[in-house]
């Protein structure tokens, strides 16, 4: 969720009046949070990063209302590449992807600059996850002189924006308010800056500040906008999402080429994406009676999309600045905001009947109630997870036949259900530790794997405990406190090795040669791939089988 603001002035131009705003963003799915005097201000939701800006709010309402619809073709730019951007293999390390275009005759009056700038801000924010995946620089095309160069490196003689004197990279990073609050970063570059030059001048530390040769003003007219990134779809989706903006306020855009080592590419790509929706399928989805073609048709356009019969199916072409929209059921999603949620009438539920707790839930209650008494906090986080976390943070390999993936995933956050439970327990103690010690955490969850193409669910219990003195003694002593209190039976510790733990501070865990879990201090890699201070023990534990010995 981002918060925006908008002039009710401005507004009007895209026929929204302050007396339906706040119907018309509910409709859209959005929340007008205050209205005060001639500003609106509007929380916009993650998934449509294109409504962030006016002209994409805009838009969206117009076409929702009726005031516009939806034109073929309309999304075109010159086949011409205005001029090239060529890439150094010393970005491969640090930030490899790069997009960009230009925008020609832009309309910068009243507070288009601000719009622009706020834009950008927001979207570096949310999307570009604060810039870490993506940031997004934009330029007085005027000052800048092709070709260009994006390249890594330590070069000095660059005037960040707002300066009054040349600096180094690390001056702007030690010195800018930019620097200090995205200096974190570049932390492992290693002295490798990504930065884009032209023939002439550094432009941009990237992802930090633009150069104050090229600051864009009230008055300018020419923009040239570069994106880069960790992902190339991502700074290139945004190239296309930015480039429709601009047509649609009136300027001509003009694409860039942008040459790898590998081949070039000439971006922005303004690409219709194809989709193929079966009526009945909409109707099983949504509840509703919508086998009308002409009514999926109608809902369709008034989300933004191009759409026609095509034998039994409905086909539907997507607008390249709809970067949340990844197949059919998000076409299904947009028809039923088109229809209006409240229109869906409710089907009566088909049965009930009275839940009970399992005999796992049971267990993990007195293993939980066990924890809290050794002055455990429980702690819950998402199975949803990343490689990063899960996999790398923990010094760990992996295969991606034997992990359960997120098909077509929004996020680099969010791309996998996690294998252990471990990592999870690790990224809380990253975020808490400017709290007291000792920190002693514990969750109980499920853990996921694949084995032969079949998801297979484990459950899980992790313990940490991070504090200067933490050792390997501590950590046994509240294992065998909890398996003790579980099977009151003797367990058996064997020398283990793992790569997240230290070389001969980690053992498994036996009962009756059956194998229980880990236990171990932590390794330093590990501790400061999370960032965390202090030594930390941990053990993970099967409650299955916990509970199979209780």
């Amino acid at each position: 969720m981002a918060t925006i603001r908008f002039s009710i002035n401005d507004l009007r131009a895209y026929g929204i009046e302050k007396a339906r705003l706040e119907k018309i963003a509910a409709a859209l799915g959005m929340e007008v949070e205050k209205i005060d005097g001639d500003e609106a201000t509007i929380d916009i939701t993650a998934d449509r990063p294109d409504m962030l800006d006016i002209v994409g709010f805009g838009r969206a309402a117009s076409l929702f209302n009726g005031k516009s619809s939806v034109r073929e073709g309309h999304y075109k730019i010159s086949n011409e590449p205005f001029t090239e951007v060529k890439v150094s293999d010393s970005v491969k390390r640090v930030r490899p992807f790069i997009a960009a275009f230009v925008a020609k005759n832009v309309d910068m009056t009243g507070n288009r600059l601000k719009y622009l700038m706020n834009f950008t801000e927001k979207f570096c924010d949310t999307y570009g996850r604060k810039r870490r995946k993506l940031a997004i620089g934009v330029h007085n095309l005027d000052m800048v002189k092709g070709p260009l160069v994006y390249s890594a490196g330590n070069e000095s003689g660059f005037v960040p924006l707002g300066a009054s004197k040349s600096m180094s990279f690390e001056e702007a990073l030690r010195k800018t308010e930019k620097g200090r609050e995205y200096g974190s970063l570049l932390s492992e570059s290693k002295g490798l800056y990504p930065y884009l030059k032209d023939s002439k001048n550094i432009i941009s530390l990237i992802p930090i500040t633009n150069s104050d040769v090229t600051k864009v003003m009230q008055g300018t007219k020419n923009l040239f906008i570069e994106i880069t990134g960790t992902s190339k779809s991502a700074v290139e989706q945004t190239a296309a999402l930015m480039a429709c903006s601009f047509i649609d306020s009136g300027a001509d855009v003009h694409p860039c080429n942008i040459t790898y080592k590998t081949g070039r590419v000439k971006t922005p790509e303004l690409k219709y994406s194809e989709m193929m929706i079966k009526p009945a399928e909409v109707d099983r989805t949504l509840g509703t009676s919508l086998i009308n073609f002409n009514a999926i048709l109608a809902l369709l356009g008034r989300m933004g999309h191009l759409a026609a019969k095509y034998g039994n199916n409905v086909i539907a072409y997507v607008a390249p600045y709809r970067l949340d929209v990844l197949d059919e059921r998000d076409l299904i999603e947009d028809i039923a905001i088109a229809y209006g949620y409240d229109n869906i009438t409710p089907l009566p539920v088909a049965g009930f009947g009275v839940g009970i707790k399992s005999e796992l839930s049971e267990f993990a209650d007195r293993i939980s109630s066990k924890m809290i008494g050794l002055g455990f906090t429980e702690s819950m986080n998402n199975n949803l997870t990343n490689e990063r976390v899960n996999f790398e943070n923990m010094d760990r390999d992996y295969d991606k036949n034997d992990i359960v993936s997120i098909a077509q995933a929004k996020t680099e956050a969010i791309s996998m259900l996690r294998t252990a439970v471990l990592p999870s327990l690790l990224q809380n103690l990253s975020i808490s530790g400017h709290e007291p010690m000792p920190q002693k955490l514990f969750e109980i969850g499920k853990a996921f794997a694949l084995n032969k193409g079949k998801i297979i669910e484990s459950d899980l219990i992790s313990i940490v405990s991070e504090h200067p003195k933490a050792n390997f003694s501590e950590i046994k002593s509240v294992a065998e406190a909890v398996l003790g209190m579980a099977t009151g039976q003797k367990i058996t510790l064997k020398r283990h090795k793992d790569s997240a733990f230290i070389e001969g501070r980690c053992a498994s865990i036996h009962i009756d040669n059956e194998w229980i879990g880990i236990i171990g201090e932590i390794a330093p890699g590990v501790l400061a791939n999370f960032k965390i201070d202090e030594p930390v023990v941990a053990a993970e534990l099967d409650m299955r089988k916990l509970m199979v010995l209780s």
